[in-house]
């Protein structure tokens, strides 16, 4: 009986080249096997060694150094599928050098450069996706919310000063909204997911993050700006309570508002509170002063410049030492 299984096609470098990753997801496609995922990417040599170390005798094969220097020669493009059978399709798709069968023998130049490679076993497929794809380099992330005014961005900059990547929750939004050919304003249609589907608005920003980050080989980075507890809940989840920190930036609203107007040259507390007030508005309703409750860190940012880095300094010790050392 056929089993619902995991699996993955590895486009090997001669057929990213020669141009036929997009023929080869339609024959995945045509099969019935769901793609979940796709990666393009240049493997490291020790990486090679990991994934064909244990498979037969390759190892012990006079092509085999020569096989590690062409597989992380250049970028391989891999799909991870999912279906019944799901292992055994994508070995039939692959197919045999001999006798010739798949895409082997349409495409095959060699015993080296033969298209596609795929695991034997359910049990290989994981560990082949864990070896490839979830070797995740992230050592921390610090996911930054706090009201408006607060703060969060000059936090951010001075992280990015001690070398933790700056980066903006939205960035990995849009990236999703072009994945799924969605035209219009970014924040209508980001608000209606978060209304009708937030765990699915979580899973997708995730899905694109942890890739994203991981074949630029990010290990440390700052999130702005956490809108919702919930997306950095899920983050905590997905990556784990050690690689995630959640920071609320805390200051009163009169500090704010005095802030605004340096910041935006105001000459009056009313005009900065037209300004200042409904955006505060829109973030209770988003849930922002509930990221406190579940903050990691929390942040009182009603002083000094001077202060504020003092802090960051002490968060940085406790949760990334190999940054002071």
């Amino acid at each position: 009986m056929s089993q619902f299984e995991v699996s993955m096609l590895v486009v090997k470098p001669d057929g990213v080249e020669r141009g036929l990753v997009n023929s080869i997801r339609q024959i995945l496609i045509q099969n019935g096997l769901v793609i979940k995922r796709e990666a393009c990417k240049t493997l490291k040599p020790a990486t090679v060694e990991m994934l064909y170390w244990n498979i037969s005798d390759v190892r012990h094969r006079d092509y085999f150094s020569e096989l590690v220097a062409f597989m992380s020669s250049s970028p391989v493009h891999i799909f991870v599928v999912d279906g019944y059978d799901a292992v055994n399709k994508v070995r039939q798709i692959i197919g045999k050098r001999v006798p010739a069968s798949g895409i082997r023998a349409r495409w095959a130049e060699n015993i080296i450069k033969n298209v596609a490679h795929g695991p034997h076993t359910p049990a290989r497929a994981k560990r082949e996706i864990q070896l490839f794809l979830e070797d995740y380099s992230m050592r921390k992330v610090f996911v930054i919310g706090g009201m408006s005014e607060s703060g969060k961005s000059t936090l951010g900059r001075y992280l990015d000063q001690r070398g933790i990547k700056r980066l903006k929750i939205t960035f990995f939004l849009k990236r999703a909204m072009e994945r799924e050919g969605v035209e219009g304003d970014f924040v209508e249609w980001n608000n209606q997911n978060m209304k009708e589907r937030p765990e699915w608005v979580f899973r997708t920003f995730a899905d694109e993050f942890i890739p994203w980050t991981s074949d630029q080989g990010i290990e440390f980075c700052c999130l702005e700006s956490l809108y919702s507890p919930g997306l950095g809940v899920h983050l905590r989840e997905r990556l784990g309570q050690d690689k995630v920190a959640i920071v609320y930036v805390d200051m009163d609203e009169n500090v704010r508002l005095q802030r605004q107007m340096i910041r935006q040259n105001l000459t009056s507390l009313d005009e900065a509170r037209k300004l200042m007030l409904p955006r505060d508005q829109i973030k209770r309703e988003w849930g922002v002063p509930a990221i406190a409750d579940v903050a990691d860190v929390i942040i009182d940012n009603s002083g000094s410049m001077e202060n504020l880095t003092r802090i960051a300094d002490a968060m940085i010790a406790r949760h990334c030492p190999e940054l002071f050392v």
